[in-house]
């Protein structure tokens, strides 16, 4: 078995042949598990996460890992660095971490749960509030005054979205307006008026919301 040749990266099932081949009819080409290293010769060395193609079984051999760390000499026969060798593509339940974990802060999964839904509600500045219960999977419908024109169906939780964003949009225009130090206070008091007409403008889609606390107030502006 020592006589056969060493396994190169195109003998692995990660390995995808997509250059021109050389003399010996082998090609260069792209790792799956390592797309970021480029166009690899096919001739190079496989590395540890050597993936054996079912027809090359037997054909080549593999390195044998040893159970203490290789010297660095050692490693650098293969022509892999230790920042390019693959790790596996994944984690498994016997190998639950893969790769350096140093700065990495333990979670539990109610943990993860509060820490995703603060996110979310970051994203959208003020959290979702509630479409009222009678709208939940309503369509709005836009439809022309001409019969021959066709209507245009929103769902309502779409168009209730959008009306949501507005607001939140609104109260940060707000609140940058008040920290801005180089607007008078006569300027931001003209600006918070013309913020409060828009709420009241707004007021129409009030009914679209679940809780009045959520919903559009003139005198939001003043506060």
């Amino acid at each position: 078995m020592n006589d056969l040749p060493l396994a190169t990266c195109a003998d692995c099932a990660a390995f995808r042949g997509t250059g021109e081949a050389d003399a010996g009819g082998v090609r260069s080409g792209t790792c799956r598990l390592r797309p970021e290293l480029g166009q690899l010769s096919g001739r190079r060395d496989a590395c540890p996460s050597l993936q054996l193609r079912q027809e090359r079984v037997g054909q080549v051999r593999t390195r044998v890992v040893a159970a203490s760390p290789e010297p660095r000499s050692r490693r650098r026969e293969s022509g892999w660095s230790e920042e390019e060798a693959p790790r596996p593509a994944r984690a498994t339940l016997e190998a639950p971490v893969q790769g350096d974990t140093r700065g990495e802060i333990a979670m539990d999964r109610d943990g993860l749960k509060q820490v995703l839904r603060e996110l979310l509600e970051e994203e959208t500045l003020y959290g979702y509030p509630a479409i009222g219960k009678r709208w939940a999977g309503g369509t709005l419908t836009l439809k022309p005054a001409d019969p021959a024109l066709q209507a245009k169906d929103v769902p309502l939780e779409t168009f209730f979205h959008k009306i949501v964003m507005l607001r939140d949009r609104l109260r940060v225009l707000e609140q940058k307006i008040n920290a801005n130090d180089k607007l008078s206070e006569a300027e931001k008091v003209d600006l918070q008026g013309y913020i409060s007409k828009i709420y009241g403008t707004l007021t129409t889609f009030n009914v679209l919301f679940r809780d009045k606390d959520d919903q559009f107030s003139s005198k939001d502006a003043e506060g």
